[in-house]
């Protein structure tokens, strides 16, 4: 979904996803740095001292889901997620945007549901959810899954919506 260089004049929403994604990028690169900065502080002191902070670890898996679901979000936006493809290479051009529509539109519907999902659990930590870590309450913790099927739900839309336009162009001729 991100521009090439060969595109001449990328247009205001192309610039705005693109920005969306550096955004992304940056945040998911500033959780790693700090996710290894604070493991090996924590391997430091063990090492140094006998010991430890004791909220390191659990603020490293925090940090691990984060990172891992802001990576997802990531894949989907680049157009890099698993995906199997078996005969997507023997198709023609129109046949295999028909076939991307298809999968795209799928992978939109499962979104909405797991968007919805997570909405359902967030509302649930609120109601039942106790303090975690550093006294916030847990459910703050667990924004990133709304977030992140969000953002994933976001993306495929833009791939769907992308791929209707160029079914609409007319047909260029193919070029296996």
């Amino acid at each position: 979904m991100e521009l090439t260089d060969t595109d001449a004049s990328p247009s205001l929403t192309h610039r705005i996803l693109n920005g969306i994604i550096k955004c992304e990028e940056a945040l998911v690169s500033l959780l790693l740095t700090a996710m290894i900065l604070l493991a090996c502080y924590q391997i430091g002191l063990r090492w140094f001292t006998s010991g430890g902070l004791p909220w390191i670890d659990p603020l490293l898996r925090y940090l691990v889901l984060w990172s891992g679901l802001l990576g997802a979000v990531l894949a989907t936006a680049r157009d890099n997620h698993i995906a199997l493809d078996a005969i997507g290479y023997l198709l023609q051009r129109r046949l295999k945007l028909w076939v991307h529509l298809l999968t795209d539109s799928f992978c939109v519907i499962v979104s909405v549901f797991l968007f919805r999902a997570t909405l359902l659990f967030i509302k649930s930590e609120i109601e039942y959810g106790g303090p975690g870590l550093f006294g916030l309450d847990t459910w703050l913790w667990f924004l990133i899954f709304p977030i992140a099927f969000g953002f994933i739900l976001l993306h495929f839309s833009i791939d769907a919506a992308t791929t209707v336009w160029k079914l609409l162009q007319p047909p260029e001729p193919d070029k296996r």
